[in-house]
């Protein structure tokens, strides 16, 4: 559970305060209005400061302050997860899904021998790891995944191959995430909204798609049929 405070103290100083479990983040646009909430909160708190944050929930923090710019990855967690399912030596592709993957669900199994041979394979745990990532920092991900989370529950072999290709177009770019800069100039939250026309192959149902940004970097995404 992740729960977010705001707080608008005297001479408008704002700080924004994340707390996942026993994790807390704070931040402010001075670093001495972090510094002074800390010491209040040490007083009546049992608190442990590790500094600028450097991750978080499996998402790596960079910061280039000289260029101000910050970057989220999860090059750690995306590495774990190739390793796991056995896709860290596979061969790389450059599209998130290639166009011959036409999901439907006429490919889930049929047989008691598909069914069996599909009961084998990881299939709801990989769909899983990949949504992590996509939520959090690879807005790339999110239609192709949207694509293979619908067939979760009755999987067929096709359906296992386009979620190993997805793997192995992560591994070509396991460091990649989103970025904000204020080099931008752009303090407005801009939205970017597309959609197919009758494109589901299972009930001709239309796909849409949207992206919010701020500060040149995606702060909101999702597909949807």
């Amino acid at each position: 559970m992740i729960v977010v405070f705001m707080l608008r103290a005297l001479m408008m100083v704002l700080l924004f305060y994340v707390i996942v479990r026993d994790d807390m983040l704070i931040t402010a646009k001075n670093i001495y209005d972090v510094l002074a909430s800390k010491a209040l909160l040490s007083q009546e708190f049992d608190m442990k400061d590790l500094c600028a944050a450097i991750k978080i929930l499996g998402m790596e923090i960079h910061r280039d302050r000289g260029s101000r710019k910050l970057w989220l990855s999860q090059r750690g967690y995306v590495e774990k997860v190739l390793d796991r399912f056995g896709m860290n030596k596979a061969k790389l592709v450059s599209t998130p899904l290639a166009n011959h993957f036409k999901l439907s669900i006429e490919q889930c199994p049929k047989t008691d021998r598909e069914v069996e041979d599909m009961a084998k394979v990881l299939y709801a745990s990989a769909v899983g790891c990949l949504m992590y990532a996509m939520v959090c920092t690879r807005p790339d991900l999110v239609h192709v995944v949207s694509r293979v989370c619908k067939y979760t529950s009755k999987s067929g072999r096709h359906h296992w191959e386009a979620v190993k290709w997805i793997f192995t177009y992560l591994k070509g770019i396991v460091g990649h995430g989103v970025v904000f800069s204020s080099q931008q100039n752009d303090s407005l939250v801009v939205g970017y909204v597309d959609s197919d026309y009758a494109g589901d192959l299972d009930d001709r149902r239309s796909t849409t798609g949207y992206v919010f940004t701020l500060g040149g970097g995606p702060i909101c995404w999702k597909s949807t049929v």
